[in-house]
């Protein structure tokens, strides 16, 4: 800074005494010549060994009677764009741009107009720049600026990929971005948005996260480095926001089902369908874009206490939202409501289903009539069991059933029948 100070001091006046000396009109070349004095480069010639390494583009204003902005830094190879404008109405004769070296001859840009120069920083140094228009006005001698071009020893990056490629227009995604020649403290643009977290992990690895997006579609991600060389990759795609899930009222209910719950979150649409664990739920009622209703089916039948399943909501866009672990089965007490039928033969073999609460395969499960064990015991459900009779004799037997060290007896529940004799036929 001290270096483009003494320029610009040294330029200012350079400059004004060249003015008062030549107000009538100043030629190009002699202008160029002051401005070389006034620039520090290795070499006046350009090296043209190196080529564009980036585009830098410079939006600058010429007005009456200054630069905006004057100073500007750029890497040894960079492909420079500048966009010069001179404002509507700022005089008649407009204002230009001479610099030592690059843009010669000097550039005009009329009142209400934009020029664009380009050209490639192929030497580093410090470059003086000024108005060459005299006739703009007595502020004329004050219209100088600086370009400082960098010499770059350091490669410059390159990205091979990134992963994962797409993400939600509301961010928050993790990229990893591979590469090579990363330096520490780099930045990285989704788009023209920079990533407010980024993490460089080693000079082939970045991690960042994405900013939000206006709109989804796919845009370009950027490395820059703090030498401010800089590297693109196309690209990353934003995708549409989805529906998210916060929270699931009550969060837990019994493996019976029936349980009313209320789903809150965001961007639900009408028809959307809603799973616990992956059963689907019953009665799902879209409330609005917040809310969602349903009432909790029969929950799996291996479930044991405090096992938590996700909550998905199903929108028909084929978006999804996740609330991870968000609903308990509970196992109700065990108990048996209905034994159908509740009769057969003594020598048993008959089929019967009992339904009840609290059955699960998480635990060993037992069914005896009379104390005597059934055989090929199932259980079918949260609610349900399949048995076969036990051979005993004729009578009202109680009915076991146990779940691990549970049992629900029924008193009574199966009565063993004798079925009817056959009468004789009366001799005559």
């Amino acid at each position: 800074m001290h270096r483009i100070l003494a320029a610009a001091i040294a330029m200012s006046l350079s400059l004004g005494a060249f003015a008062q000396e030549h107000h009538g009109g100043t030629s190009d070349v002699d202008f160029l010549k002051l401005l070389a004095t006034m620039s520090r480069h290795n070499a006046i010639e350009p090296d043209f060994s190196a080529g564009p390494a980036a585009t830098v583009t410079i939006n600058m204003t010429a007005r009456s009677f200054s630069f905006s902005p004057n100073t500007f830094t750029v890497n040894r190879g960079d492909n420079v764009v500048i966009n010069l404008s001179v404002p509507a109405g700022d005089n008649q004769f407009g204002h230009g741009l001479l610099m030592d070296t690059y843009v010669n001859p000097g550039k005009n840009v009329l009142p209400g107009q934009t020029i664009q120069i380009t050209f490639t920083a192929t030497t580093p140094g410090q470059f003086a720049f000024g108005c060459n228009v005299s006739s703009c006005g007595s502020g004329h001698s004050n219209m100088f600026g600086i370009m400082t071009v960098n010499q770059v020893t350091n490669p410059a990056p390159a990205i091979t990929s990134i992963n994962p490629t797409s993400g939600s227009t509301t961010g928050g995604t993790t990229v990893t971005i591979t590469g090579t020649n990363f330096l520490t403290g780099a930045s990285v643009k989704f788009g023209s948005v920079f990533s407010s977290n980024v993490t460089v992990t080693s000079s082939t690895s970045i991690t960042a996260v994405t900013p939000a997006a206006s709109s989804a579609g796919a845009v370009a991600v950027t490395v820059s480095n703090p030498d401010g060389q800089s590297a693109t990759f196309n690209s990353f795609t934003y995708t549409p926001a989805g529906p998210s899930v916060t929270s699931v009222t009550p969060n837990n209910g019994p493996t019976t089902g029936g349980t009313s719950i209320t789903i809150a979150g965001t961007l639900f649409q009408s028809g959307a369908t809603v799973t616990i664990g992956g059963i689907s739920l019953r009665s799902v009622v879209f409330v609005n874009a917040n809310t969602i209703t349903a009432v909790t089916p029969l929950g799996p039948a291996n479930e044991q206490a405090t096992q938590p399943q996700d909550v998905v909501v199903h929108n028909p866009d084929g978006t999804t939202a996740i609330l991870t672990k968000g609903f308990t089965w509970t196992i109700p007490t065990l108990s048996v409501s209905l034994i159908s039928p509740n009769s057969g033969l003594p020598a048993g073999g008959g089929e019967v289903i009992i339904n009840g609460a609290g059955f699960t395969t998480a635990f060993a499960t037992s069914v005896t009539f009379g104390g005597v064990a059934a055989t090929n015991v199932s259980v079918l459900d949260a609610v349900t069991i399949r048995a076969t009779t036990p051979a005993h004799a004729a009578g009202t037997v109680d009915v076991a059933v146990k779940v691990g060290g549970n049992t629900a007896t029924v008193t009574g529940g199966f009565i063993y029948q004798t079925p009817f004799g056959h009468k004789r036929a009366a001799k005559h």
